[in-house]
């Protein structure tokens, strides 16, 4: 596809305010929901130096396969250390990404200038703009779905060996960030235009054969080099959860149960401000169905059967809805882009009106996940703790001395606390510790417990402070400094108490 000076110029604008969107204040904003779990997972892996077992809190974790979490420990090599940046950069990446591919996919299969405002929807929709500035795999499964129909889009009767390798390892890789999904969703968005026409009967052959044993082996690896490579005790199976987290979630789901409309709520909450496109784009395709293009119908059914699938699962969650979201706002960009051009036609041109309404959405999306979302993490919560915890032992040794209990801590507490040391000991929450006594007493229960020697001179232990309870191991203040979590600028505003972590530190010898 060749692009002129002019369209060129209007994708540089549209991947430029892109990426301010998605990289605006993304270091000053705190973990949030799910982020913990991979911030967590991602952190053990680089104190222990065992890429092969995750752990989550110190308990075996293996939900999601590995390479989600490879890719956040690769950039925080490239980055030098764990923190907002390395943690989000890849579905900052794969947001940016999935906003080019659908701009050439728009541009590729539809009349002139659709996958620019498909690109604008995509880039200004306020849930997609705010789940790739999180650090989960949501965002690369999208990305690797895009990536896949548009590698198939570029030569739809081709029968290369080449081609369907690469079709089917970006299916592995995709598969491989959060599950099977990678390839069930390609599948399911292609299906239409391959039962069209009988196209289905070309791609029966060897070849295609071959490329799907190739990307079953890219698929494999990780969990091969796990078993190989992994410590004999480690007590999950990877390739068994990936059964439990795929097969039987859908067909007999043991969480996240919503209702069967939660995708009529959550589909057109995820696409505003734009949904009223797609859904007048949806409309129109209905009505004038017969004298569509082949590949307007197919977005329509493509999008129909990922709708179809998701409801049909029985395990339902509002962000699973987000591979549906840049079709929909293809369909949108669809019914823009020929009602555009059926008022231009009558005379009546109003590109103006749109170019001001995509321009305020990325200003608005600049202000409230740039600027008003950090700012209201700001003054206090897990942030402010975790660099007092630090300025407070570090009065009485050096950071990287001090070895840390968590006792049913926030998840997000470890990432502000790392030091380079040993690895966080975790008590978990049924373990029978100390609830009174004295500090020796603790301490002899973390020794006999641990199996380990700890210097009580330089042991942080943290607890996880629960309003209207009173503060657990609350003991320890008679010997400890203590470290609260203080109210962030958004919890003052709110009038909020602030709920988080108390870190106690043992006071210095002679104090």
């Amino acid at each position: 596809m060749k692009i002129c000076n002019s369209e060129r110029k209007d994708l540089i604008l549209l991947l430029g305010v892109s990426a301010l969107i998605l990289l605006l204040g993304l270091g000053s904003r705190e973990l949030w929901g799910a982020e913990t779990r991979w911030a967590n997972i991602a952190l053990q892996m680089l104190q222990s130096g065992d890429y092969f077992d995750p752990y989550l809190k110190g308990a075996p974790y293996y939900d999601k396969p590995l390479p989600s979490y490879w890719l956040i420990t690769a950039s925080a090599w490239l980055t030098g250390g764990l923190g907002h940046w390395s943690l989000r950069l890849s579905s900052v990446l794969a947001g940016w990404l999935s906003i080019w591919l659908v701009y050439l996919l728009g541009e590729q299969l539809f009349h002139k200038g659709t996958g620019l405002i498909a690109g604008w929807m995509l880039a200004t929709t306020f849930y997609f703009a705010f789940w790739a500035r999180v650090a989960t795999a949501d965002i690369l499964t999208v990305c690797g779905v895009l990536a896949a129909v548009w590698w198939y889009w570029r030569g739809p009767e081709d029968t290369r060996l080449s081609r369907y390798c690469l079709f089917f390892l970006l299916l592995a890789a995709t598969s491989l960030l959060k599950g099977l999904i990678g390839f069930v969703l390609p599948g399911l968005i292609l299906l239409p235009h391959l039962l069209s026409q009988g196209r289905w009967k070309r791609h029966l052959n060897p070849r295609l054969c071959l490329a799907l044993l190739m990307a079953a082996l890219l698929y494999m690896v990780p969990f091969v080099l796990s078993h190989l490579y992994g410590a004999p005790t480690y007590a999950e199976s990877g390739l068994s959860l990936v059964f439990r987290e795929n097969v039987q979630r859908f067909f007999d789901p043991f969480d996240h149960i919503g209702p069967i409309y939660t995708y009529l709520i959550y589909l057109p909450a995820y696409t505003l401000p734009w949904a009223p496109c797609w859904v007048l784009g949806l409309w129109v395709a209905a009505r004038h169905w017969r004298q569509l293009q082949p590949n307007e119908r197919w977005l329509v059914w493509a999008l129909g059967l990922l709708f179809l699938f998701f409801t049909a699962s029985g395990s339902r969650r509002s962000y699973y809805v987000l591979p549906l979201v840049p079709f929909a706002q293809l369909l949108g960009a669809w019914w823009l882009n020929r009602h555009l051009l059926q008022r231009r036609a009558s005379g009546k041109p109003s590109e103006r009106g749109w170019a001001i309404g995509f321009a305020s959405a990325a200003v608005v999306l600049l202000l409230v996940l740039g600027v008003a979302y950090p700012w209201s993490n700001g003054a206090g919560g897990v942030i402010q703790f975790g660099t007092q915890v630090r300025a407070e032992a570090s009065r009485i040794a050096p950071w990287h001395q001090w070895r840390m209990v968590m006792v049913e801590v926030d998840n997000k507490v470890p990432l502000y606390l790392q030091n380079q040391g040993a690895p966080f000991y975790y008590v978990a929450e049924t373990q029978d510790f100390p609830r009174s006594g004295t500090s020796a007493d603790f301490m002899a229960w973390l020794d006999r417990t641990s199996g380990q020697h700890w210097d009580p001179q330089r042991t942080l232990i943290l607890v996880q402070q629960r309003e209207n309870e009173p503060l657990m191991l609350g003991y320890l203040g008679k010997d400890h400094q203590l470290v609260r979590t203080l109210p962030t600028n958004g919890e003052r505003l709110a009038k909020r108490k602030a709920e988080g972590s108390v870190a106690f530190i043992p006071q210095a010898l002679g104090d």
